[in-house]
């Protein structure tokens, strides 16, 4: 039971914070003695270096990782760092007892613009803004919101306003089932297209998909199935490869990725079968992604890089996207082994690393 609603936390980041649970939810992952056990990354030294420059959260910090070394950029209560396209801003969230705000930042930490303004006298005009990322062209910035929202019950919907101007300029994306979460995590992937990923429920409980929607109001396609139980998406450098975490109804949240041409995925690869694995990033060059998942008796989310680039000349990564979201699972190649990166540091596994 317990992991599997380490699971749920993973999977479905924010669907709990419906009801009276919407101020408490994203608190700590483990207990108290395992979080205050690790170790700060700056005093450790990777058993793996990566290339280019990451940033990574532990504790509310923000990391940078850089030719194999930890420093600390920011401290605060900050988490879900995104980069903007010429990777010379972050544009991160401030998660405070109540509510939580999107702030613009350069690559050293300082705040350089605050862009929500979502805290509030009252309980119930409070607001909560999560997964920012910024359009390609760096003028659009998207995320997701709980407006409207009614009383404690938390539906999250997508939004998107200039990076450049104001929040009142905010406009809503997407409609939310009632009663799931809503729509999280959201990619924008061209001028007007937005992946994201969108809950719904039904006698089984609820359920993550992917969908793509092709412009702002309509309702878009689902990318994968119900059963799937997909989500956190993220997309290669080239946009022709989708890595994402699926359980398909189990208690193991699998890392897989399946060939995109921009309207529907192919067969999905397992590139991890076994773990709670959580937020892949792919590397600069698109030949590797790193995830966190758990590591040694004390279960601390660890950094851990994967190559794909065998797993991407195999037929089933290669193979022409169907029209059906079904997948179709192939086992991952045996010259696939994933290598742990960071030792003992417990990142936040529900913020994923921006890499450039």
């Amino acid at each position: 039971m317990i992991r599997r609603l380490t699971f749920l936390f993973l999977l479905l980041p924010l669907m709990a914070l419906v009801g009276t649970g919407v101020y408490t939810y994203l608190g700590g992952l483990k207990s108290k003695t395992l979080q205050a056990s690790a170790r700060l990354p700056t005093v450790t030294k990777p058993k793996f270096v990566l290339p280019g420059t990451m940033f990574v959260i532990q504790e509310g910090k923000i990391f940078k990782l850089s030719g194999g070394t930890f420093s600390e950029v920011a401290s605060g209560n900050w988490m879900q760092p995104s980069l903007t396209p010429d990777h010379t801003r972050l544009v991160a969230v401030s998660k405070g007892p109540q509510s939580s705000d999107l702030y613009l930042l350069d690559l050293n930490g300082h705040v350089l613009k605050r862009l929500t303004h979502d805290d509030a006298r009252i309980i119930d005009a409070n607001h909560w803004a999560y997964y920012p990322r910024v359009s390609a062209d760096g003028a659009t910035i998207t995320y997701s919101y709980d407006s409207p929202k009614f009383g404690f019950r938390v539906d999250f919907a997508i939004w998107s306003m200039p990076l450049n101007g104001s929040q009142w300029q905010a406009r809503r994306r997407t409609t939310p089932n009632g009663y799931t979460g809503g729509d999280i995590e959201p990619l924008p992937v061209s001028s007007t297209g937005l992946i994201y990923v969108r809950h719904s429920i039904d006698g089984s409980g609820v359920h993550s998909q992917i969908w793509l929607q092709a412009r702002s109001g309509l309702i878009g396609n689902p990318l994968t199935d119900a059963g799937d139980d997909c989500g956190q998406p993220a997309l290669s450098p080239d946009g022709a490869q989708m890595a994402m975490i699926c359980t398909h109804g189990s208690q193991t949240a699998r890392l897989e990725i399946a060939p995109f041409n921009g309207s529907s995925l192919g067969p999905h690869q397992v590139l991890v079968a076994t773990g709670l694995n959580a937020v892949p990033t792919w590397s600069p060059d698109g030949r590797g992604i790193v995830y966190l998942a758990p590591a040694g008796i004390a279960g601390h989310f660890e950094l851990w890089w994967v190559p794909v680039v065998a797993v991407l000349a195999t037929p089933a990564a290669t193979a022409t996207p169907a029209a059906s979201p079904s997948a179709s699972l192939a086992a991952p190649p045996p010259a696939v082994k994933p290598v742990q990166v960071t030792e003992g540091v417990d990142l936040s596994a529900t913020s994923a690393p921006a890499w450039y």
